[in-house]
């Protein structure tokens, strides 16, 4: 197995002290972990934990190790998330186990507690404060709105005989300081993407170590992108450095990216003053590429993506479009649909899947007459009620026909419901007589217009945009434009675009990748640290393997990381 790995890959597999292993991008840190934990559990009567933060890469991990050391090891390897972990030091699979609230639990809970405490706070912020508290030790300052929130929800929790995901890490914490839940009895303990650890986490670690597990910890704090969830990153790294006097090993080898590539990413990244030195070798040599441009504006860069990525799809290669947030990708995922592009949105719904697209559609199909029903949801989008489309239905089923005024008042419909009953039906007609003489982009433009009109979501606003965007990249009737719409294209498979964030690409490696909006404003984005944004869009470039294209649209000046890695 050893022959397998380079002298700084050995050197931390051989290693039998406290270890931090600093893995840069594509530096085969998963095979090292898998290679030491086989090589540790062959040594008589030695356990071994493995740790990582989900629950497929602590399944492959496991898979790997004992591919590695043989069946023979099974009972002596612990390897999970350090949640199912925790809970089983709380007595997880027993009788005696904790309930686990399911987010219905949580979010039901959540209400109440809001309304009886009188806090006028979305739920979702209020998840978040929970969190943060929890994350520092249930510590919170007392008199304050969260205070109040957190001892509240704890108390309905409790009430109710349940424990948060949250909880499961918190109380195995506080179990192990108190003395009333002992630390697994592991030999060595290694933990994967250590960057990512936030204080709770650190102290399950630490709790460990401190209780006689020799620990390797794995990660690099120029990948922590996860300040938003109190990721230590580099802080981490180096209190763990110094609290265990951990040995420190560079693996600076990058067996993915070709010489170019590298090159960008370390010439943006060294303008992070916290991080632990590294330089970075690309074991692949030259070779790469990797470009900048500007285009007018995002549609034709997506176009542009398209058709330099279309062409390495039909080779076999793999491609990604990565933005800085999923809602960036909409225009992209509309010059997919335009341009027959399979793809996959890989890290959040498309927006095609609003119900106001849906609406869009149906209101097309009643233009062209290929549909009768569907009249009460379009009075509904305009603003009408139940009770006045209930009224409208005693005079008969709601049609497209006009009706007058003074009608739509004897049936008691509010004027201003019956001036927009009216001004629907007007439009209405008006579209047909255009799709009749065919200049179906001036119905388009009408249709989005009165849809825009009468909402102010900006979700709801973005789908209607790109519903038009799609449709008027097509041609022939809005039957023909209406069947490839719903072609849903958008499903994971090899040969599929894959269009995600650069959150959800860390881990994650293609042959061609290109980054969109690579903007001031945008990236670095301004409710997130400068160092945090300049690690994210590090993580971002190092994802390619051959070739990289980054773009923006004339809308904002080039982001500053692009200046950085010197390709304007």
């Amino acid at each position: 197995m050893l022959d397998e790995l380079n002298p700084a890959q050995r050197e931390v597999v051989e290693l039998r002290r406290h270890c931090v292993a600093v893995a840069c991008p594509g530096a085969g840190k998963t095979k090292t972990i898998a290679t030491k934990a086989a090589m540790l559990l062959g040594e008589p009567g030695a356990t071994v934990g493995a740790v990582t933060f989900s629950k497929d890469a602590a399944l492959e991990l496991r898979e790997r190790i004992l591919a590695l050391s043989g069946p023979g090891a099974k009972k002596r390897l612990l390897a999970g998330t350090f949640h199912s972990l925790a809970y089983k030091q709380l007595g997880g699979g027993s009788e005696s186990a904790p309930d686990i609230a399911t987010d219905g639990d949580r979010t039901g809970l959540l209400i109440q507690v809001l309304s009886d405490a009188g806090l006028d706070w979305k739920v979702e912020d209020a998840i978040a404060a929970i969190e943060a508290i929890k994350t520092n030790f249930g510590q919170v300052q007392a008199d304050t709105p969260e205070a109040l929130l957190y001892q509240s929800y704890q108390d309905a929790l409790e009430r109710n005989g349940k424990i948060d995901f949250q909880d499961m890490l918190r109380l195995a914490v506080d179990g192990m300081q108190r003395g009333t839940i002992a630390p697994y009895p592991l030999t060595y303990l290694l933990v994967d993407e250590f960057q990512d650890t936030d204080p709770l986490q650190y102290q399950w670690i630490a709790l460990h170590a401190q209780a006689g597990s020799i620990v390797t910890v794995v990660g690099d704090d120029d990948q922590s992108i996860y300040g938003f969830r109190s990721a230590l990153g580099f802080r981490g790294m180096e209190s763990f450095i110094r609290q265990f006097e951990a040995q420190p090993v560079v693996l600076g080898n990058n067996y993915r990216c070709h010489a170019e590539i590298l090159g960008a990413a370390d010439r943006i990244i060294r303008n992070n003053r916290d991080r632990i030195p590294k330089e970075l070798v690309a074991h692949k040599g030259p070779g790469g590429e990797v470009l900048f441009q500007r285009y007018p504006d995002e549609y034709a860069e997506a176009v542009a993506a398209m058709e330099y990525l279309g062409p390495a799809l039909r080779e076999g290669q793999s491609t990604a479009i990565l933005a800085r947030t999923n809602r960036i990708l909409d225009p992209v995922e509309a010059v997919c649909r335009s341009h027959g592009i399979k793809y996959y949105r890989a890290s959040g719904k498309s927006i095609l899947s609003r119900p106001e697209a849906a609406l869009m559609c149906n209101l097309l199909e009643l233009v062209q007459k290929t549909k009768t029903a569907g009249v009460d949801a379009l009075l509904s989008f305009a603003g009408i009620g139940t009770q006045e489309l209930k009224l409208i239905h005693r005079k008969g089923r709601a049609s497209t026909d006009q009706r007058q005024k003074k009608e739509l008042l004897e049936m008691g419909l509010s004027e201003n419901s019956a001036d927009r009953y009216r001004e629907l039906m007007k439009r209405l007609a008006e579209w047909r007589s255009l799709c009749d003489r065919q200049f179906y982009s001036l119905v388009l433009e009408g249709v989005r217009e009165w849809m825009l009109k009468h909402t102010d979501v900006d979700q709801a606003k973005r789908a209607i945009t790109t519903t038009y965007d799609v449709l008027t990249r097509l041609n022939g009737p809005f039957s023909e434009r209406l069947d490839f719409l719903h072609r849903d294209n958008n499903e994971p498979a090899p040969d599929a675009l894959i269009l995600t964030t650069m959150h959800s690409s860390k881990g994650l490696e293609w042959d061609r990748v290109w980054i969109i909006r690579a903007e001031e404003t945008v990236v670095p984005d301004e409710k997130s640290t400068e160092s945090e944004e300049r690690r994210l869009f590090y993580v971002a470039v190092t994802r390619a393997r051959a070739q990289l294209r980054i773009s923006t649209a004339k809308k904002n000046p080039t982001s500053r990381f692009v200046l950085e890695a010197r390709l304007e």
